[in-house]
């Protein structure tokens, strides 16, 4: 019992490391915007260089927790792999020019990559699932998918902005931009935590 309070207090203690973390996260943006102004959005500008540094990042923590944890192995492995094809479609620009017809789309190997190791480990899925979906890696993954999906869809999307914003005046793609970027920045960054967090609760001393 003892045990299990003490691993809840350290929960809730890494829990408030994080929102800290966000709230500074924020504050570095708000700072970027404040010297850079409208050019940290542009295509690979500061924000979408920091997306690209954090999917990276969050990717790596993935895969590395994948290969040294026991629990929810092949979940990681996809996890990361997902990961790996936001990044490239991030570079979505830079790799339609380099690879004619397909671009960004070779990216998909990384999803059927995953898929594979998923299909190999398939008889312990269940047990892995049910694991990964009580972890607080998991509950910060459903924070970022409810801020990624309806929000910055939403705001970002080019024809809501206009409707809202029935003024000739306004820069509607200068505003979708900053919206999309900057939400979509601050998913990522949950994503890294939740990253972060997967190596703690994950990891072969955990599950030991």
């Amino acid at each position: 019992m003892k045990q299990i309070l003490n691993s809840h207090i350290r929960g809730a203690i890494r829990q408030v490391g994080y929102f800290a973390l966000m709230i500074l996260f924020a504050l570095g943006m708000w700072k970027a915007g404040d010297i850079f102004k409208s050019i940290a959005v542009q295509e690979y500008g500061i924000l979408e260089t920091a997306q690209s540094a954090i999917l990276f990042t969050a990717a790596l923590c993935y895969i590395i927790n994948a290969m040294r944890a026991k629990a929810c192995r092949s979940l990681l492995w996809m996890l990361g792999m997902i990961l790996l094809l936001a990044l490239v479609r991030e570079q979505d620009a830079y790799f339609d020019d380099l690879i004619p017809v397909i671009g960004w789309k070779w990216g998909w190997i990384f999803p059927v990559i995953g898929g594979i190791i998923l299909y190999r480990h398939r008889a312990q899925l269940l047990r892995e699932a049910t694991r990964f979906i009580q972890s607080n890696a998991f509950h910060m993954m459903i924070c970022a998918a409810v801020v990624m999906i309806p929000v910055a869809q939403c705001l970002g999307h080019r024809s809501y902005l206009q409707d809202l914003l029935s003024n000739p005046y306004y820069d509607v793609s200068l505003i979708r931009r900053i919206l999309e970027e900057s939400i979509e920045l601050i998913v990522y960054f949950i994503i890294l935590l939740s990253s972060m967090e997967s190596f703690v609760e994950f990891s072969r001393k955990a599950e030991d």
